[in-house]
This record gives C-alpha cells, sequence and structure tokens, in this order.
C-alpha cells in the first residue's frame, strides 16, 4: 500500500523508535539488541557493526554516517528505488489515475506548510485553511477505492490572561474528490499572526463564491 510505503520512507528517512538516551534518563537504560532492518541498512550502507553495539549504538552511527554526502547519495538512490518498485506495483493494483491522484495529495503534505482549501461539504462549498499531514489509499471498498488526506483545521484560541494564538488541532479527513481547489500559501501562518490568518480566511471565502 502507498501509505505504507509513506511511513517507512517519508520524505527520505527511516522512522524509528530509539530508546531514550542515558542524558534524558537518569536510570541506565537495558540493553537492546540491533534489529534485522537496522543491520540490514548498515549492510546496504557499507558500515562496519562491531560486536556489542545496542540498537542505540546503531541508530546514533547510521545518523552520523548519513552526514557524509556520499553516504546520504547512497541513501536515497536506495529509496528512490523501493519508492519506483512500490509506485509500479500500486499502478498495476489500483491503476493510474488512483495513483496520480494520491502523488498530487501527497504533494500537499508537507509540515508547516498552509493551504486555502475549497472543498464540497455534503452539497454545500466550504472554505478554511488547513495543514495537510498524510495522504493514502483507501481500498476497503474495493468497488471504490478513492484517495484520502488528512490533516488539521485552525482555531483562533483567546486565553484569558494570555495573547490570542492558532491552534492546529481539529483533525480532518477528506476524500480527494470532495477538494475544488488548493492554493497554497507563500509562507506559512505565524502561531500568533492572527491578522495573517484572518486574511487567508478572507481568501478563501472570495475563491469560494467561484463555487457557489
Amino acid at each position: 500500500m502507498l501509505k505504507f510505503l509513506k511511513v517507512l520512507f517519508g520524505d527520505g528517512g527511516h522512522v524509528e523508535l530509539v530508546p531514550a538516551s542515558s542524558s534524558q534518563n537518569n536510570q541506565e537504560q537495558p540493553f537492546k539488541h540491533p534489529s534485522k532492518a537496522q543491520l540490514e541498512e548498515c549492510d546496504r550502507l557499507g558500515l562496519e557493526v562491531k560486536t556489542g553495539m545496542s540498537s542505540r549504538d546503531i541508530w546514533q552511527m547510521v545518523n552520523d554516517a548519513k552526514k557524509d554526502p556520499r553516504i546520504k547519495a547512497l541513501d536515497n538512490a536506495y529509496l528512490a528505488q523501493q519508492r519506483a518498485i512500490q509506485e509500479a506495483e500500486d499502478r498495476e493494483e489500483y491503476g493510474d489515475v488512483i495513483v496520480d491522484n494520491f502523488k498530487r495529495m501527497e504533494a500537499l503534505c508537507r509540515a508547516g506548510v498552509h493551504h486555502i482549501v475549497i472543498f464540497k461539504k455534503g452539497k454545500q462549498v466550504d472554505a478554511d485553511v488547513f495543514e495537510f499531514e498524510s495522504a493514502n489509499i483507501d481500498d476497503e471498498n474495493e468497488k471504490k477505492i478513492s484517495v484520502m488526506i488528512e490533516g488539521y483545521r485552525p482555531k483562533i484560541y483567546k486565553p484569558r490572561g494570555d495573547s490570542p494564538h492558532i491552534d492546529w488541532n481539529k483533525e480532518i479527513v477528506f476524500k480527494s474528490d470532495q477538494i475544488l481547489e488548493v492554493e497554497t500559501l507563500p509562507t506559512p501562518i505565524d502561531l500568533f499572526d492572527i491578522d495573517s490568518f484572518e486574511k487567508a480566511q478572507e481568501r478563501a471565502n472570495q475563491l469560494k463564491q467561484k463555487y457557489l
């Protein structure tokens, strides 16, 4: 599945649980053996795993090694190859239309990037500012496979005795065919920049008028 691929490879790095360091915890951490995936990655990058190295030791070694442009390039080439293989399999399974749509939605999912989105909500048209987090192909219903995109919708909080701020905590989920138009903001909206946020909402309402 493409969603699984994204979790594995993301924007070119691995997602991996890492034991807390001794500086984070006064108690000595229990020894954790390296995982098979860690050992395979070290072999692929040409890194020597010495006897007695823990999972965290290898995590640190790999992170340090990727600061070397040559090793980073090797890693990026491998990940690109894996993504290409997975994409080919998904195109065979789901078809070009679904996969191309997924890739368009996935391109919107960047941390700290905000979008004005015009979308269908039932029989109505709505508009707001969003930050998208992830896209995936939903194939639970084999007769109607769809692309889903998840993210956050903002809200202004005005706590007593404190400055008002924007909180991106309301989770949203769209089917891609609900989205009518996306306009990506040139700069992200700062947490306390209420003025820029309200201007973005005004722009969203202007764009919405085309679909009413």
